[in-house]
């Protein structure tokens, strides 16, 4: 389970200056607040690798998301 302390840290690996916080949505999935790509918790730990990510509906690339196009 992720605590309220936890979210507090966790940070979008995608956002380069990392400012974009993340959110617990369902206790399954985080989501970047920022660009909505989204992260799955799998036994309680949240899976913050790229290539597990799951871009938002209409984005093709993760160059395509806000985080990445503020660098």
């Amino acid at each position: 389970m992720i605590t309220p302390e936890q979210l507090e840290i966790f940070r979008c690996p995608i956002d380069p200056k990392r400012e974009a916080k993340l959110v617990l949505e369902d206790d399954v999935r985080l989501f970047c607040a920022r660009c909505r790509v989204q992260f799955r918790i799998r036994d309680g730990f949240p899976s913050l690798v790229l290539e597990d990510a799951t871009l938002p509906a209409g984005c093709a690339s993760l160059g395509q998301l806000p985080c990445r196009q503020r660098q």
